[in-house]
């Protein structure tokens, strides 16, 4: 029973993995520009939309971007193009925090 109980588990754990694994392409889609909304103020920035897979269709579809209010500690960091043993993958972009001796150093 124990046994049984195990090898359930191991089953459905490597089902969650396979199911949050990164989708792989031969080639990256092609860039579409979309139009940009006003600026809602001189202290927003535009963040790109990034590319997210869809496991139903095997192919990546471009989310739009938007103005953000950008934390004064934070950076953002573009997502991009990751090249992987099985293709191209999409690296999503994020809010990186500044390291402060950088900024002692730049001032």
């Amino acid at each position: 029973m124990k046994k049984l109980i195990y090898l359930t588990s191991l089953v459905g754990m490597g089902l969650f993995v396979n199911s949050c694994s990164l989708g792989y392409v031969a080639t990256e889609p092609v860039y579409v520009e979309t139009v940009r909304p006003a600026r809602p103020d001189n202290f927003h920035i535009w963040i790109d939309g990034d590319w997210v897979y869809n496991r139903q269709s095997h192919a990546y579809a471009r989310n739009t971007g938007y103005w953000a209010k950008p934390n004064p500690n934070s950076t953002y960091v573009s997502g991009q193009w990751q090249n992987g043993t099985k293709g191209k993958y999409w690296q999503k972009g994020h809010w990186q925090k500044n390291n402060q001796k950088q900024d002692r150093r730049s001032r």
